[in-house]
C-alpha cells in the first residue's frame, strides 16, 4: 500500500499517459488540471460536454485545445452515461468529474454496475493522508449510499477491500464505525458492525482484520495515534457521518484527500467542487494507478 500521494504520483508518471474522459470540463480549475495532466504525461483527454462552453473556458484560461478531442454533449445524464460506456468498451481508462453535479455520474455508475455485476453496489472511497499517520487510509461510503442496510454495507466493504488489495494492501485492517444510543442501548449500526466483524472473522471478505472497536477513540492514547494499529479502511454507518468525518479531516486536521467512486471495476474520479487544479491533478495520478492495478487484478 502506498504511504503517501507523492509515491502515487511517481508511479502514475511511469504508467501514463492514459486516455481518459473528462466530463463537462467547462470550469477553469478542471481545464487547468487537464492541461497540467497532459504536460506531466499523465493523460490523453477526451473532453465531453457542450463544445461552445468548453472552448470559451479554454480560451479564457489561455489553454490551447485545438489538438484535443471534444465530444459535443449538452445533456448531463446522457454525457455521464456515455463516459461510463466508453470505459466499458475500453476506449478510456476512467472518467473524471468536471463541472457537473455528482448525482449524474453516480446514476451512470449505478446503471453500469447493475448491467455488469448486479451483486455489487458502487461506493465512494475517500483516500486520506493526514499529519501523524504514516500511511494513506480510506473512508467509505460518504457519497453514493445514503443509509445502507447490512447487505449494502457488506457489498460496500467487499468493493473497498478489493480496491485496497489491488493497491498492495493484502490484509487490510478495517473498522466499522458505529455508536450506541445515548441511553447505552445497542443501536442498529452497532449491530451491523458486530455482524460484519463476524463475517470477516469467518473469512467472508478474504484475508483482513476487523477491529472490535467501533469508534475512533479506540486508536487514541492522549493525543498520540497508535499508528501500528490504525485502520486502513473505515466503513461509515451513513452518508452524513461519512461527510462529517471527511470534512473534519480536510478542514480541522489539515489532511489531503482524493475521492474516487468505483463499481464493477469501473473508476470515476469524483473530486469536490471546491478542489483546485492542484488537487485535481493529484486526483488524476490516483486514477491512473487505480486503473492500472484494477486492470492487472
Amino acid at each position: 500500500m502506498y504511504k503517501d500521494f507523492d509515491e502515487i504520483a511517481v508511479r502514475a508518471r511511469e504508467l501514463g499517459p492514459k486516455r481518459v474522459a473528462i466530463l463537462f470540463p467547462d470550469d477553469a480549475a478542471v481545464m487547468r488540471a487537464t492541461a497540467e495532466g497532459m504536460r506531466e504525461g499523465l493523460i490523453s483527454p477526451v473532453l465531453i460536454g457542450e463544445k461552445a462552453h468548453i472552448e470559451a473556458v479554454a480560451k479564457e484560461a489561455h489553454l490551447p485545445i485545438e489538438d484535443v478531442e471534444v465530444n459535443d454533449q449538452s445533456d448531463p445524464q446522457g454525457a455521464a452515461n456515455l463516459c461510463l460506456d466508453m470505459v466499458i468498451r475500453g476506449e478510456v481508462s476512467f472518467v473524471v468529474k468536471g463541472n457537473i453535479l455528482t448525482t449524474y455520474l453516480y446514476r451512470a455508475l449505478i446503471r453500469a454496475t447493475r448491467q455488469l455485476a448486479p451483486d455489487q453496489t458502487p461506493c465512494t472511497l475517500c483516500f486520506h493522508q493526514a499529519p501523524g499517520i504514516n500511511k494513506i487510509f480510506v473512508i467509505t461510503d460518504p457519497g453514493v449510499n445514503i443509509l445502507p442496510d447490512l447487505t449494502t454495507k457488506k457489498q460496500i466493504l467487499a468493493n473497498a477491500i478489493q480496491v485496497l488489495r489491488s493497491l498492495g494492501c493484502d490484509t487490510p485492517r478495517i473498522m466499522a464505525l458505529a455508536a450506541m444510543h445515548l441511553d447505552g442501548k445497542p443501536s442498529i449500526v452497532a449491530d451491523h458492525a458486530d455482524r460484519l466483524k463476524s463475517m470477516a472473522d469467518k473469512g467472508r471478505f478474504g484475508k483482513c482484520t476487523m477491529e472490535t472497536g467501533t469508534t475512533l477513540l479506540e486508536f487514541f492514547d492522549g493525543n498520540r495515534e497508535k499508528a501500528e494499529t490504525f485502520p486502513d479502511l473505515f466503513l461509515v454507518p451513513n452518508i452524513e457521518a461519512g461527510n462529517i468525518l471527511v470534512k473534519t479531516i480536510d478542514h480541522l486536521i489539515g489532511g489531503i484527500r482524493q475521492c474516487v467512486t468505483v463499481g464493477a471495476g469501473l473508476i470515476a474520479l469524483t473530486p469536490s467542487r471546491s478542489d483546485g487544479y492542484k488537487a485535481r491533478t493529484r486526483n488524476l495520478a490516483l486514477g491512473l494507478v487505480l486503473a492500472e492495478s484494477s486492470r492487472r487484478r
